[in-house]
């Protein structure tokens, strides 16, 4: 049996974080993953400021190798279309910490960024990786927690991290977490090549089609003429309309008249890919004796736009901030690790919570409609929305129905 003071279950962006920081803090660590890197990961393959923040937090000299790599692409906003096919176009605020020379995000696939930290985390003498190893259960003990492994061995730790992602079983059991269709979103991916009319600041873009509200279909322009195009809903939604979204998503590309002008030479080189994302349903634990939820395993992902990795990022984090107090203090309970519970959420949970209203508002298409088209005709609507990209007062502004009601009366 192998024992360490800390295990990290996944080997994803918030679990290489959270290794990358304990390293930072000189804490030894092991992180275990199911796959052999590099392996693919399906997602839309956004890497947003959130992201670009916690690494610059991490190391700037990371961040600054990272911005060089040929498989990313800089993003500089955000295009959202409507039902009625208007595009609104918001620019993302840069955050002065990073640098002038940073863009606010990227786009880059998974099976490069991840490979990127992995080969980040090899070159620590801090963090063992364990590649193939897949934990398949565990066990508390006095002291730690005891898993065991798809080999038959096992880790005793004195701190799990589950950041084992949208599937992990260990977000039921210990996490407690149990999530009901109308919060599980199923998406669609795949790669197309050939694809024309992407903003030339390499937007990334929601397109809110009618037939699939608050779901959207997307695309995420990537290097070398690709694109990352899907199509995301929650299971609720889907079950009850008895929708095929895969038909929904290749319909749309070939009857909607501007997308099937941009699709018109367009071919896709990889096949449709599924997979589900818990979304963010309200505040719960998550934490407990001797474990810590981070990621998508925790459930933090943006209920509106289904944007994770940045969220992954800051647990990640705050994760190895309370691995650092805990083992400073001696201390694992439950209480004690809702440290990095109240972290987590002062960061990023009035984001979740407001977005998780906005969710209702945007499901009506004449609402969405008006607001897009006042705001290419106004210039202070359009500045409140791309401050509400980060600015928390503003967002809740977006949900407050007396706003649509001046919006309408054209105030």
């Amino acid at each position: 049996m192998q024992k360490t003071d800390v295990c990290i279950v996944g080997a994803g962006p918030s679990g290489t974080i959270a290794a990358l920081f304990l390293a930072k803090f000189g804490i030894n660590c092991t992180l275990v993953d199911k796959a052999i890197f590099p392996r693919d990961k399906i997602c839309g393959d956004g890497i947003s400021g959130w992201v670009v923040t916690i690494l610059n937090e991490l190391d700037k000299d990371l961040l600054n190798r990272l911005t060089k790599q040929p498989f990313l692409l800089p993003s500089f906003g955000i295009r959202l279309v409507a039902p009625n096919h208007k595009s609104l176009d918001l620019p993302f605020l840069e955050d002065n910490r990073t640098g002038s020379d940073i863009p606010p995000g990227f786009i880059g696939k998974r099976f490069d960024f991840d490979n990127f930290l992995i080969d980040e985390v090899k070159t620590k003498k801090e963090i063992e990786l364990l590649e193939n190893t897949e934990i398949i259960g565990y066990s508390k003990e006095k002291d730690g927690i005891r898993l065991r492994t798809s080999d038959e061995t096992e880790i005793y730790s004195r701190i799990v991290l589950f950041s084992n992602g949208a599937n992990s079983k260990f977000m039921q059991d210990p996490g407690g977490i149990y999530k009901s269709k109308s919060h599980i979103m199923t998406g669609l991916k795949s790669y197309y090549s050939g694809v024309t009319g992407f903003h030339e600041q390499n937007y990334v873009e929601l397109h809110f089609l009618k037939d699939i509200l608050p779901g959207y279909f997307w695309i995420f322009p990537l290097p070398n003429g690709l694109a990352n195009v899907g199509i995301g809903l929650d299971q609720e939604r889907i079950k009850k309309k008895k929708l095929n979204l895969k038909n929904i998503m290749l319909e749309a590309i070939e009857t909607v008249p501007y997308l099937k002008e941009r699709f018109k030479d367009a071919e896709m080189v990889s096949r449709i890919q599924a997979f589900g994302l818990p979304l963010w349903d309200g505040k719960r634990f998550i934490s407990g004796n001797h474990y810590i939820l981070t990621g998508d395993a925790a459930s933090l992902i943006d209920p509106v736009t289904g944007e994770g990795m940045g969220h992954a990022a800051i647990s990640g984090m705050y994760a190895a901030e309370q691995c650092k107090r805990s083992l400073e203090s001696n201390d694992f309970s439950a209480n004690f690790m809702r440290n990095y519970d109240k972290q987590v959420y002062n960061r990023i949970g009035k984001e979740l919570k407001i977005s998780s209203k906005i969710v209702h508002f945007i499901k009506y298409p004449w609402l969405f409609n008006m607001v897009v088209n006042k705001a290419n005709n106004s210039s202070l609507l359009k500045e409140k929305l791309t401050l509400a990209m980060t600015d928390l007062e503003v967002r809740k502004e977006l949900n407050n129905p007396l706003l649509y009601l001046k919006i309408l009366m054209g105030k």
